[in-house]
């Protein structure tokens, strides 16, 4: 499947839900002494679809996790609306295929299987093809398994869909499936990405999430609009960027060292003084040198991004796909650029961190 290209069927619907999906009250969790949410109060409403967002370790997955009652609530109240029925994903929920099973089995073991047509064209989607759908599932690498988990919940959707990185072991052309089956999905989504593209075109609402500091639990901060909404009010200069943005947990500056100093005579103090200052001053120039490069990064990420929109752009465009059009080549640059914007991302995860 290339980028710009749709699967050609209607997948299933779930069942429509209440107004309101589910609602934490009231809700706390921690990990020993840390403390990731206290009095957490949230609300999905039917039909969203949500990406979050903030610094890594924040508490993204864990609030998923509670979302999806995989974590149970320390205190305080989960409350799924009326009707609801969720559906949990992520990179480490494998376990739930039987192992016996082909692939296309597998695919289709469900309450309303769906065709063996259906189930091996979206299969093939997400690059199961040919003989591939006949392995069994003993046989999968992780990342096949994945996939396939990613398959069945398309096939028996639930109605509301919990995410976690959903795209790590897809293709540009798999990504592309992905995204046209969740625009035709009904229910209520939410996930977690750093898939920027796949955001844009999925996301209709970003929920903020601000580490917490001490014993106080992390803050939600829900934006009413696209992934672009929330990098205008949120004053973003990288698309990419702003997907970690925002304070780390335990991010205090280091502090002065307080222990008396031995007493000495003036040239001791002298000394002392001395090595000092140049503690400071190598401390000051590295600090400088670390600015410059985030600032560097910064600015090709940037360019990058605007230069993988206009691929993008130009791959909505038909005329792209005719004889003598430049999909081939646009699809060869994007997957290029993908690349180093990724190489350059973990550069600025790994400067800014250190």
């Amino acid at each position: 499947v290339a980028r710009g290209k749709t699967i050609k069927f209607h997948f299933p619907q779930p069942v429509r839900s209440g107004q309101r999906a589910i609602t934490l009250k009231d809700v706390d969790h921690a990990y020993g002494d840390l403390v990731v949410y206290r009095g957490l109060e949230y609300q999905a409403e039917r039909g969203q679809r949500t990406v979050l967002v903030g610094p890594n370790g924040a508490g993204k997955s864990t609030l998923l996790k509670l979302l999806a009652g995989v974590l149970p609530v320390q205190h305080g109240v989960r409350e799924l609306g009326h009707n609801v029925r969720t559906g949990y994903f992520s990179q480490n929920r494998i376990d739930v295929l039987d192992a016996s099973h082909t692939v296309l089995d597998s695919a289709r073991d469900m309450p309303n299987p769906v065709s063996e047509q259906t189930a091996r064209t979206v299969l093939g989607s997400f690059l199961f093809r040919g003989d591939d759908v006949f392995k069994t599932v003993s046989v999968l690498s992780g990342g096949e398994k994945s996939r396939l988990a990613l398959v069945k919940l398309l096939l028996d959707p639930p109605n509301l869909l919990l995410m976690d990185e959903p795209t790590t072991h897809l293709d540009v052309g798999s990504i592309d499936a992905l995204i046209g089956a969740l625009k035709q999905y009904h229910g209520t989504l939410i996930f977690i990405s750093h898939d920027v593209h796949f955001i844009r075109a999925i996301a209709t609402s970003v929920l903020h999430v601000t580490a917490g500091a001490n014993r106080i639990g992390g803050k939600l901060t829900f934006y009413s609009g696209d992934y672009d909404y929330y990098l205008d009010k949120s004053k973003a200069t990288s698309a990419r960027i702003a997907l970690t943005a925002g304070s780390t947990p335990n991010n205090g500056q280091p502090t002065a060292d307080n222990a008396a100093r031995r007493a000495g005579g003036l040239r001791e103090q002298k000394a002392q003084k001395r090595l000092e200052a140049e503690a400071r001053n190598a401390v000051a120039k590295a600090r400088r040198a670390k600015e410059k490069r985030v600032h560097e990064l910064e600015t090709k990420i940037a360019a990058l991004e605007g230069q993988q929109k206009e691929l993008a752009a130009a791959l909505e465009d038909p005329a792209t796909y005719q004889p003598g059009g430049s999909a081939t080549t646009i699809n060869r640059d994007l997957s290029a650029l993908t690349h180093d914007l990724a190489r350059l991302t973990a550069e600025w995860e790994s400067v800014t961190a250190a």
